[in-house]
């Protein structure tokens, strides 16, 4: 990291909590409360990094980062998942630490204010598949092999149900998701 030349970023509280739809879990989410807009970074943020969905216009972010989720709002981040309280403070201070570095190199990069086309949701690809779970792919189940080919890990060709002509419509509206 580069040395802080200003920090964006000086202040925040934060919450931690179970996802209000899974109250029985031992997975957080953690919002951080911002005492300064943010929303001028987050095109660098976009230009710089993979697993991005950016909207301009709301100044929102999604970020898929090192097997983490995070909502980049103008006073706020939002991170799931998360184990406890001392990493979600370590998950903080790193994207912040983050934040903080592409905001005193800005002058160096170029900002990217269009959204890049995000990944197909896995239960969508899933839905396409034959769903015979018949391990002909290499995976145990047809849901396996569509999160495999969400991540790019193997090809359509290897469903070979998907390749019967029963089938052609789904593989023409899964070519579709992913083009």
């Amino acid at each position: 990291m580069s040395i802080d030349i200003y920090r964006l970023i000086k202040g925040y509280s934060f919450d931690i909590a179970t996802p209000d739809c899974l109250p029985e879990t031992h997975i957080f989410r953690v919002v951080v409360q911002l005492q300064d807009d943010i929303s001028e970074v987050l095109p660098y943020i976009n230009a710089l990094f993979e697993k991005t969905e950016y909207y301009h216009d709301t100044k929102i972010l999604l970020w898929e980062y090192e097997l983490r989720r995070y909502a980049l709002r103008p006073f706020e981040i939002a991170i799931v998942p998360v184990s406890n309280r001392e990493e979600a403070l370590q998950l903080i201070e790193e994207i912040i630490d983050i934040i903080n570095d592409i905001w005193n190199r800005r002058n160096e990069l170029k900002p990217d204010f269009e959204g890049k086309k995000s990944l197909p949701n896995v239960l969508d690809i899933f839905k396409l598949l034959p769903r015979t779970n018949c391990k002909e792919c290499g995976y145990a189940t047809c849901m396996a092999y569509a999160t495999a080919l969400r991540e790019g890990e193997v090809k359509l060709t290897e469903c070979k149900p998907l390749l019967q002509q029963i089938f052609n419509e789904n593989k023409k509206n899964l070519k579709q998701l992913f083009s």
